[in-house]
């Protein structure tokens, strides 16, 4: 089955995202601190276990930590992280690697049509103009997003990112703010089967949420917020459901994609699919 890729940035991917983001920086701060180098996150999410990737400023080496091992509520040095390390679980003088994706999708293209009609009016004796517009469907256009996809090898290992959604993030970083959102907008059209109103609502909406996540941590009741608008259920009820059927009770779980599916006008199926393919997932 195909991967889910545009829903990954709606909230509850976003979040788990922005929480490994979190602890990845905390140890950035440790390595810096107790280093004196400057480093920067290159690779934050990997197919090979939890790590994540740092460039060295200074030296200009690559190298891998597996933050399975960095509890960034407990710990603060890296003797606390080098304390429960093995062998394996930090990978230096790494190799960095480029991939050319080809990859891109079809636009609709719309126009606005002005249109007036005149009636005759019995409560004046005259003629009165009315004025009404519609989108008329002109065409189709192709919008290129091929990039240059990274990773870095060493020590038997290959470093790139965990699944195809986290590998779309690429993508979308790499486009402009207009492009990315086009770009969400037409997976949520082609992966849920959404109109494009809503496909359009959903795509604003998780650009909204990636930009205040991005600025700050936001508050539960920011991210229910969020939650409800684009799947009528909050966090909350989210994380409960999920917790439930993985002990081997759907009901909620049932009820939760129902919900969804009615607040997008699309499938319980559909839904499903985010939540097997991407949330259960990461």
């Amino acid at each position: 089955m195909q991967k889910v890729l545009a829903l990954l940035l709606v909230f509850v991917v976003v979040s788990c995202t922005s929480e490994k983001k979190k602890a990845a920086q905390s140890f950035e701060a440790t390595l810096e601190a107790e280093t004196g180098n400057s480093f920067t996150i290159v690779k934050l999410q990997t197919e090979k276990g939890n790590y994540t990737v740092y460039r060295n400023e200074n030296t200009g080496e690559y190298i891998a930590y597996n933050m399975d091992k960095w509890n960034r509520d407990t710990m603060t040095t890296l003797a606390q992280y080098n304390a429960v390390a093995v062998a394996g679980d930090v990978v230096g003088r790494l190799s960095q690697g480029r991939e050319w994706v080809d990859s891109g999708y079809w636009e609709d293209i719309y126009e606005t049509r002005t249109y007036q009609d005149e009636d005759y009016s019995y409560s004046c004796d005259c003629y009165v103009t009315s004025t009404y517009s519609e989108r008329v469907w002109v065409g189709e256009r192709y919008v290129d997003t091929s990039h240059w996809y990274t990773f870095y090898t060493g020590g038997g290992f290959r470093f790139e990112n965990a699944s195809g959604a986290s590998k779309d993030l690429e993508t979308i970083a790499a486009l402009k703010e207009e492009a990315a959102q086009s770009f969400m907008a037409a997976k949520f059209k082609s992966e849920f089967s959404l109109s494009e109103d809503r496909a359009s609502e959903m795509a604003k909406l998780a650009n909204k949420y990636q930009r205040l996540e991005n600025a700050r941590e936001l508050t539960a009741a920011e991210k229910d917020k969020f939650a409800l608008s684009a799947l009528g259920v909050s966090m909350n009820q989210i994380e409960v459901a999920m917790k439930k059927k993985a002990q081997g009770s759907e009901a909620q779980y049932a009820d939760l994609l129902k919900t969804a599916a009615q607040v997008n006008n699309t499938t319980p199926e559909q839904i499903g699919k985010f939540f097997d393919e991407v949330v259960e997932g990461i």
